[in-house]
């Protein structure tokens, strides 16, 4: 498995088209050892790559290693003790957040760079690009660009944790086919349509919306911030909650799958569309939809 990873880490450091292909399998050999081995030796390989990463790709690549490896050690322990499908999830997704989380800190501290400067840079310059080659004046003026930018600065938290469970999402898509071909025994997660989040979910996004209406967040403010990315996450998970139920209303209807599919896809360029699903995911949350159409005969 050591061997595996590094081959794996050389693709994807000196290897320009390949790189973003094999960063995808970097989990897989700690995923694999993992899911057979207790975590003493898994923790073993851990060190050892930290150490082959260190030779082969300089310092910078080593957090890449660990990462990668802290994740796969942790899912691959889960699948080894036969856990729901969807705890490995959350435990992967959430070890993959703490480690973005404290490379982001510590880039931050050693190298003094901003994420959200560049990230402006990027987006003024992106604006400019574009007006010029349409040969009209910029669509935002310099207010507006201003305002999305410290936006995104706000939402940073928020966005840290929606890319962690979508990139452990990906990574499950991508090596779990592989895993179950070397004999892994993974449990299968369960179908999209059975996913439901606590009703606290709920409570929670009704006591923020009632604190807004009493303390109004400003900008600028540790109350805004935390309103902002408590919010976002919830809205997220109320989005998914209505896809969910559009996705189990379709099943007990026997809809094409298409069908379910086409409305997740459109309601990502349907911004009101969207508006709809979360709606319905606070529906289905307060008075349990799925519940009531069991019962109906």
């Amino acid at each position: 498995m050591l061997a595996l990873f590094t081959v794996l880490l050389l693709l994807s450091v000196y290897v320009p088209i390949v790189s973003i292909i094999g960063g995808l399998f970097l989990l897989l050999p700690f995923f694999i050892y993992s899911s057979k081995y207790p975590v003493g030796p898994s923790l073993m390989l851990l060190f050892s790559a930290g150490i082959v990463s260190l030779i082969a790709g300089g310092l910078p690549v080593v957090p890449v290693a660990i990462m990668y490896g802290t994740t796969g050690v942790v899912m691959g322990s889960f699948v080894r003790k036969q856990l729901d499908g969807w705890i490995v999830y959350m435990a992967g997704s959430l070890t993959f957040l703490i480690n973005i989380i404290a490379q982001y800190v510590g880039t931050v501290a050693l190298f003094d760079f901003s994420f959200i400067e560049q990230f402006g840079a990027m987006f003024k310059q992106s604006i400019e690009d574009t007006s010029a080659v349409l040969g009209s004046e910029p669509v935002y003026t310099e207010k507006q660009i201003d305002n999305m930018i410290q936006y995104v600065a706000t939402l940073l938290p928020a966005i840290l944790v929606i890319v962690s469970f979508l990139s452990v999402l990906l990574l499950m898509a991508v090596n779990y086919p592989i895993a179950k071909r070397l004999g892994v025994k993974i449990k299968k997660l369960q179908p999209f349509y059975t996913v439901r989040f606590p009703r606290a979910i709920l409570w929670y996004y009704l006591f923020f919306m009632a604190g807004a209406l009493i303390v109004q967040p400003e900008s600028g403010t540790a109350w805004y911030e935390i309103y902002t990315n408590v919010m976002f996450i919830l809205q997220a998970c109320l989005y998914v909650q209505g896809l969910s139920f559009i996705f189990f209303f379709a099943h007990i209807k026997k809809w094409p799958k298409a069908i379910s599919i086409m409305i997740a896809v459109l309601s990502f360029l349907m911004i009101p569309l969207l508006y709809l699903i979360r709606l319905l995911g606070i529906i289905d949350l307060g008075f349990d939809l799925r519940q009531r159409m069991w019962k109906k005969p």
